[in-house]
């Protein structure tokens, strides 16, 4: 019978063991016991290469006497693969990405006025080109007290409230591993300003009706162009928003010029002025022209070059400028003695004289586009003369 040989005196072996590679070690190097190095690769063509390799350096090791007993020179080298984390994008990039999904929804003037406007805010902030924390509650706070340091607190107050949107939209569109925003409940630290808010709803410094009369006739006497007249006349006699003046056209008034119908704004929105379908509070409204109106609106529309044309006009029967006209208004103010006034107040001073003359502050709302009680809580306390009846 034909006898096996054996394994010369050194000799590394090649096995497999449950389709897994082993290396044999001679027992003379492990105290007569049997130990193996298993390589952890399927007994495959290839990997069976790789295994001899393995063995002819141990026994390269052992005839050169520097092999290894604890056999950890020779076990298979783990890689070792870093923790890939989701790539995460800085506050800014996040915010940039929400206020474009949010553009299609909102107003120009208000993506310009707000969206954009907190967007530059957080591009000039420390925090701009860093990744944040934002499992850290404390990096919320950082911000916070950032922006109370750098911004007014209307706008710290806003930018809280933008990012806490921002964030509940990233958390439950999973763009962020979060559960909650940590910007939730930021906006209620913010210290109120003391002084009156100048937003232009609600500050309300209206003109007297003397007033008013004086800035009507100055603007129809002292300018060469009638343009700015219209403008300002309107304006008084209508109570309405300036984006909505300018947007108004004769298709818009009834052919008797008994009403008017709002339903569109032209806001200064991002390259430029926009025309935008509806109001800022409302789809459209009526309102109802008196005599003082209509003869306004006959003694524009004398002048007009069109049917559907825009009722109120730039010099060059372009879309009215309200930069370019606040310049005007500046100088008549001026030349009047008439403490300055933004030209807002045109819209305040003929809700204000409404009340004065009586008349009810659900009729007022529905002509100017607000709530009753918005009249009641804005206006009541700047009747003029006011004083405790006798009772």
């Amino acid at each position: 019978m034909k006898k096996t040989p054996k394994r010369r005196k050194g000799k590394v072996g090649v096995s497999s063991y449950n389709g897994v590679l082993r290396l044999s070690i001679p027992r003379s190097l492990c105290g007569g016991k049997q130990k193996y190095l298993y390589l952890g690769l399927e007994d495959n063509l290839t990997n069976r290469q790789v295994a001899e390799v393995k063995a002819q350096q141990i026994e390269a090791d052992i005839l050169y006497e520097r092999f290894d007993p604890t056999l950890e020179r020779y076990r298979p080298q783990k890689t070792v693969i870093p923790e890939q984390k989701p790539s995460q994008e800085t506050l800014a990039q996040l915010y940039k990405q929400y206020i474009e999904i949010k553009r299609s929804s909102v107003r120009p003037g208000t993506w310009r006025g707000n969206y954009l406007v907190m967007l530059r805010h957080l591009q000039r902030s420390p925090f701009a080109n860093t990744n944040p924390d934002l499992e850290n509650t404390g990096y919320a706070q950082k911000i916070l007290d950032w922006a109370s340091q750098n911004l007014t607190p209307d706008t710290c107050r806003r930018l809280m409230i933008h990012l806490n949107a921002c964030l509940k939209w990233a958390t439950e569109s999973k763009r962020v591993n979060l559960t909650r925003s940590p910007f939730e409940g930021m906006a209620g630290k913010v210290k109120k300003r003391i002084k009156k808010s100048e937003d232009e709803e609600t500050d309300i410094n209206p003109f007297t009706k003397s007033e008013r009369d004086a800035i009507i006739e100055a603007f129809k006497t002292r300018f060469q162009h009638r343009q700015y007249y219209y403008y300002v006349a309107f304006c008084f006699y209508v109570g309405c928003r300036p984006s909505e003046a300018i947007a108004l056209t004769w298709e818009d008034i009834s052919d008797d010029l008994s009403k008017i119908t709002f339903k569109n704004a032209i806001v200064a929105a991002v390259g430029g002025k926009q025309k935008c379908s509806g109001l800022k509070t409302q789809s459209k409204r009526v309102f109802p022209c008196n005599n003082q109106v209509q003869n306004l609106l006959r003694e524009i529309q004398s002048t007009r070059q069109s049917a559907q044309g825009l009722v109120l006009t730039s010099t060059k029967g372009k879309v009215f400028s309200t930069s370019s006209f606040r310049k005007a208004w500046v100088k008549v103010l001026n030349q009047l003695d008439i403490e300055y006034r933004k030209p807002y107040q045109t819209r305040h001073t003929f809700i204000t004289l409404c009340i004065d003359a009586g008349r009810d502050a659900k009729d007022i709302g529905k002509w100017v586009g607000n709530s009753a009680e918005i009249i009641y809580q804005n206006y009541a306390g700047h009747r003029a003369g006011l004083s405790v009846p006798e009772i």
